[in-house]
């Protein structure tokens, strides 16, 4: 039996491997507000865990949510929004596709592909923010769960999308 060859792709230390007073900040306390920004990182959590293990994003959305304490309402929005990346998510790909040509969908970084999920899927809810506030939002979980180059990928690939 032949070993398949993995293609590693190396990738930048996260804010969440940086040091805060002496202690290593570990990937369960980041510090994430409530409210509808609380929904949108339960949300780009859950895609990640269902792209990288397989787990249904709608149930890891409501576990995140409840863990987080999120309010009815906020729980609501982001089972809205995870069912709106899952039902669309080929549509979602293919318009990020279009605008990062350079970087595939299935080479790119799990944590940009689902910030600009998110972001992309809210942008078509009827009570989506508006633009500026998903874009914001957007480079926030980017910078919160992403590589020191994430915030600006986000903001590039929204920017051209919204032009």
């Amino acid at each position: 039996m032949s070993a398949a060859k993995s293609k590693y792709i190396p990738q930048e230390p996260d804010r969440l491997d940086e040091l805060v007073d002496g202690d290593i900040v570990g990937e369960s306390d980041p510090p994430i507000r409530k409210g509808r920004t609380g929904s949108r990182a339960a949300v780009v959590q859950a895609l990640y865990e269902s792209d990288s293990s397989g787990h249904p994003a709608t149930s890891a959305v409501r576990r995140l949510a409840v863990e987080r304490e999120l309010t009815d309402d906020d729980i609501d929005f982001a089972i809205r929004l995870v069912r709106v990346c899952e039902d669309q998510r080929s549509e979602l790909d293919s318009r990020i596709a279009k605008v990062a040509s350079q970087y595939p969908s299935d080479q790119m970084p799990l944590v940009e592909r689902n910030v600009l999920r998110v972001a992309m899927a809210e942008l078509g809810m009827e009570d989506a923010a508006p633009q500026n506030v998903v874009v914001n939002e957007a480079v926030e979980l980017a910078r919160l769960f992403g590589s020191n180059s994430s915030p600006k990928f986000i903001n590039g690939v929204l920017g051209a999308l919204l032009a």
